[in-house]
């Protein structure tokens, strides 16, 4: 009993060792990864990391995916950039799913976050390589993802900005910051990051100034986490930042809106809700829409994009500003006479 506990405890370490470790280019030292696993509850000595590591690198099953610098001292560990630990219970649906979010995600996210999915997305495209389907069409050429709107690419990054910038907020450490054409570094304290289409911003207090701002991240040139804590980290309330209002996201105040929709324009509403609150019903030919949503820009544009096929009957203030939007329109575009 004493041997097989052990073996437990020792394959349970080494598995535990693997998932301390980062991808690369970043990496540990077997100091470092010894204090994080003593962190996470794993008695264990350092000579012992040292021993697992190497055992790891010489197996076949594991080498291939440890990448060892030993330019210099100490050595630093990480796992190589296109590998990923083996999915337990890949098969033919979840392979499937894994491809639906490449695709789905391919427009939306950034490609430095994308990245770090493309293990497991190489791992889904390997599953369905080993197992091919029958007939001779694979599995993507038998579905499709088509986004709705016009989507915009994704900000351009300057090299090492995300790394930095999650190791500070990940830590709750004060970073500086290179901003636009600034030729000095700013002193800014992080706090969230929010990712939005085609841009991510950060949630920052500058200095000891006591206002947030949000900051695009694309537009920082340079970045260095400094060791100095975060002030008022545990102050900070991302929810209650966005449902201030603070940077026009999907957040404002709750109202009862009635929609009546001519034509089949609002059809598709049957079968895919606004949301739970929705009541919809067919009223003289037309379609009447009836939810409790929240006024925003962004519903705004959902109403315009209809054009003359929507009516907003209530509340007053939306009916106004749909209005006064349509009014201002039709002036860029006056009626041809032919």
């Amino acid at each position: 009993m004493a041997v097989s506990a052990s073996i437990s405890n020792k394959t349970f370490r080494m598995l535990a060792l693997l998932h301390a470790l980062p991808r690369a280019p970043r990496k540990i030292t077997s100091k470092q990864l010894t204090k994080k696993l003593g962190n996470e509850g794993h008695s264990i000595s350092k000579r012992s990391v040292e021993r697992y590591l190497e055992e790891l690198a010489a197996s076949q099953e594991f080498g291939p995916m440890l990448e060892c610098d030993d330019t210099s001292l100490p050595y630093g560990w990480s796992i190589t950039a296109d590998r990923n630990l083996s999915i337990p219970g890949m098969d033919a649906q979840m392979a499937a799913t894994w491809d639906l979010v490449r695709r789905y995600l391919k427009p939306l996210m950034a490609t430095d976050a994308l990245e770090k999915l493309a293990p497991v997305f190489r791992e889904a495209s390997e599953w369905f390589e080993k197992h091919k389907p029958a007939g001779k069409r694979y599995w993507s050429d038998k579905v499709a993802y088509m986004p709705r709107g016009f989507a915009l690419q994704p900000a351009r990054l300057a090299p090492g900005v995300v790394e930095q910038v999650y190791d500070a907020l990940y830590l709750n450490r004060q970073i500086d910051i290179w901003y636009k054409d600034n030729s000095s570094p700013q002193r800014v304290h992080p706090y969230a990051l929010v990712h939005r289409d085609a841009v991510r911003y950060l949630v920052v207090r500058f200095w000891d100034y006591q206002d947030y701002r949000h900051l695009a991240l694309h537009r920082l040139k340079k970045v260095s986490v400094r060791d100095e804590q975060v002030v008022g980290g545990n102050d900070f309330n991302l929810d209650h930042y966005l449902n201030d209002n603070q940077m026009s996201l999907p957040c404002g105040k709750t109202i009862r809106m009635v929609l009546k929709f001519s034509g089949r324009a609002g059809d598709h509403l049957y079968e895919t809700p606004i949301n739970a609150s929705q009541k919809i019903a067919e009223v003289d030919c037309l379609v009447r829409v009836q939810a409790k949503v929240e006024y925003t820009r962004e519903l705004v544009w959902w109403i315009l994009g209809f054009g003359a096929s929507v009516e907003v009957i209530e509340p007053k203030e939306l009916r106004e500003e749909v209005a006064n939007e349509l009014h201002r329109a039709f002036r860029l575009y006056p009626v041809v006479k032919e």
